[in-house]
């Protein structure tokens, strides 16, 4: 992977290629990147990778690699303390007083560095359309743009997504370079550039606005309730809405009346004219642009004249949200990638059917070069796949059936494997029931009851527990060890058709919604939750899935064909044998890894042609 990968950046090359659980793949892409000696951009899907890359693998080969080279992360804006909007919000809680001990003592602002993490950190965190660079009056102490400075310098800088694409819609004007790209987790960058390239109506966002306003001495006090009435003062949908009813619409035209947005611009701009200082000028001017954003997506939601977009509605925090998002990403994937002289894109389940057509097809991805990596584990040994034949269909009509029947599989699992199991589901309602009526005599938490990062952290300090689980757990859970020897997937991981999104991405498919979107997407998903299981050469498990469609119905072959070569069985006795078997010293038996890489020169002059061996396996990895 490494030599595809330098081969790929050298040549000034595009390449897609997908890397098995084992492979190693952020040392495969790091160790190339650095060695070409050209500034690379790695954006990820998450916070939590970002910040392994950079205080765990970089920091490593930072120190044994022959070559110098500096790294640096670069978060959101939201991800630090606004001087700003520290300055004008007012509290005397507890924790305000706990914040401030903090804000005295901090170097960098980061939300990270906090001990806890605040209610109001939405109001006192940097906020792009709050923002006026370099005329804000603390552009020289501003804790974002003091980091910022000082990435221009580094040679790898880790961003995600989210960053990536904002970057994409400001022109290219938030990262400082622009020569290689590595996108990691590149199966979550349509659903980005879907979600960045859309816009929110929520109750948060106007009640910022009239507080700002109220503190510019602009009379707002009548308007709170109405926009609390709007928002609030309704039955919340406990999903989505698709289309926004026409009487939803009809309000929002009442409350964008209502705002007289159009009259609070002439307000401050005549304001600005006399205002006494660059901070209060400065706040004016920031609010002037919100307020003209704030207008230009009512209009947009009342108009819904995009065809690009879907709009629709949900609720979150007991308060009507409107949504739009982007149906199709080609277009913005392309001037994304037009910017870069190379592009890399990796994940360990990219390939849906043996190949990369559904992610080209999405993406409208062109003159790439492809590569799929195996894993090294040998999954026909070390791993049995569990298919029920039995149960009902999980279908609407046997909904109820199919949880009460599935649950009594999924004890007898569970207590084949002694707990150690992850059980995933696609749906809360399925979860809840789960795990309101289980019956194991094991520790078991569900999702709900914890933060996910104190939820992991449970499961790997409680012997023997069970995790019940949906939506992200379904990827980025690395579990290592036999804590984790039992994998369930309740159902196949089919997208929701009450997602509005997905519902027109459908429409738009015709007849062929199913092979070109749902089939495809589902595997992928399948893939992420069984690649739970197994971390490393010596860990040994079970993956069940509960859905008989896999039996039942034609394209279940093509599901089953995507997973590795695999012993396949029906019966739970099989499992329990299974267990019986794993020897009592596998896990006992470690391969030595050594803490650092070991780097040895073959003396070519460029320093590409070197052999670096990691120490997690016999086998080199060559970089020609």
């Amino acid at each position: 992977m490494a030599g595809e990968i330098s081969r790929c950046l050298n040549g000034k090359k595009n390449l897609l290629v997908e890397a098995g659980t084992g492979v190693g793949k952020s040392f495969a892409y790091l160790i190339p990147a650095i060695l070409s000696g050209e500034k690379t951009v790695v954006s990820t899907a998450s916070l939590a990778l970002q910040d392994q890359l950079v205080s765990k693998d970089l920091v490593l080969l930072q120190t044994e690699l022959p070559q110098q080279f500096s790294f640096g992360i670069l978060k959101g804006k939201n991800n630090y303390l606004c001087l700003k909007r520290e300055r004008e919000f007012t509290d005397i809680s507890e924790a305000y007083t706990k914040f401030r001990k903090w804000l005295l003592e901090t170097k960098t602002g980061e939300r990270a560095e906090l001990p806890f993490i605040p209610e109001f950190w939405s109001k006192v965190c940097g906020d792009s359309e709050d923002c006026n660079g370099r005329d804000c009056p603390f552009y020289d102490s501003c804790f974002y743009y003091r980091h910022y400075r000082h990435l221009f310098k580094t040679d790898i800088l880790i961003i995600n997504h989210h960053l990536l694409i904002y970057d994409l819609i400001s022109d290219f004007n938030i990262l400082p370079f622009h020569k290689q790209l590595i996108i990691d987790e590149a199966s979550e960058i349509e659903n980005v550039i879907s979600h960045v390239l859309g816009s929110t109506l929520s109750y948060p966002r106007v009640a910022w606005l009239l507080y700002r306003l109220k503190g510019l001495k602009i009379l707002v006090d009548p308007l709170f309730p109405k926009v609390e009435l709007f928002f609030k003062g309704r039955d919340i949908p406990s999903q989505a809405v698709f289309p926004i009813p026409a009487s939803t619409l009809k309000e929002l035209q009442d409350l964008k009346k209502t705002l007289t947005l159009n009259r609070v611009v002439s307000t401050l701009e005549k304001n600005m004219k006399i205002a006494s200082n660059d901070e209060l000028l400065d706040r004016m001017e920031t609010t002037i642009g919100y307020v003209k954003s704030l207008a230009a997506d009512i209009d947009d939601f009342i108009e819904q004249n995009d065809s690009d977009r879907v709009y629709y509605m949900a609720g979150n925090n007991r308060a009507l949200e409107l949504k739009s998002n982007l149906v199709e990403c080609q277009d913005p994937f392309k001037e994304l990638i037009s910017e870069y002289q190379s592009v890399v894109m990796t994940s360990a389940t990219l390939a849906s059917g043996g190949n990369f057509d559904f992610l080209k097809n999405r993406l409208g991805i062109k003159d790439f070069k492809e590569r799929i990596i195996g894993s090294p584990f040998d999954y026909k040994k070390q791993v049995l796949l569990y298919i029920d034949k039995n149960l009902p269909l999980p279908d609407k009509e046997n909904d109820e059936t199919f949880q009460e029947e599935s649950l009594k599989v999924i004890e007898e699992l569970i207590n084949a494997s002694r707990g150690r199991a992850l059980v995933l589901f696609t749906s809360y309602k399925h979860l809840h029931f789960v795990s309101d009526n289980i019956k194991i005599r094991y520790p078991f938490k569900s999702q709900s009851d914890m933060p996910p990062a104190r939820l992991i952290q449970w499961f790997k300090d409680t012997s023997h527990s069970v995790l019940l689980a949906t939506a992200t757990f379904w990827q980025g859970i690395d579990i290592k060890g036999e804590k984790l020897s039992l994998v369930i997937i309740a159902r196949l991981p089919f997208t929701s058709p009450r997602d509005p999104v997905y519902q027109e991405r459908c429409r738009r498919l015709r007849d062929r919604w199913f092979g070109e979107l749902a089939l495809p997407s589902a595997i992928l998903t399948l893939r992420q939750g069984f690649g739970r299981l197994i971390r490393g050469r010596n860990e040994y498990g079970v993956v069940a899935i509960l859905d008989t469609r896999l039996v039942t119905r034609s394209y279940g072959n093509t599901i089953v064909s995507s997973l590795p070569e695999i012993n396949i069985v029906h019966n739970v006795e099989d499992v329990k044998s299974f267990f019986n078997s794993i020897p009592s010293t596998a896990y006992k038996k470690r391969v030595s890894i050594s803490k650092t890489p070991r780097i040895v020169d073959s003396g070519d002059a460029k320093g590409l042609n070197r052999v670096v061996a990691l120490g997690k396996s016999n086998e080199p990895i060559v970089l020609k």
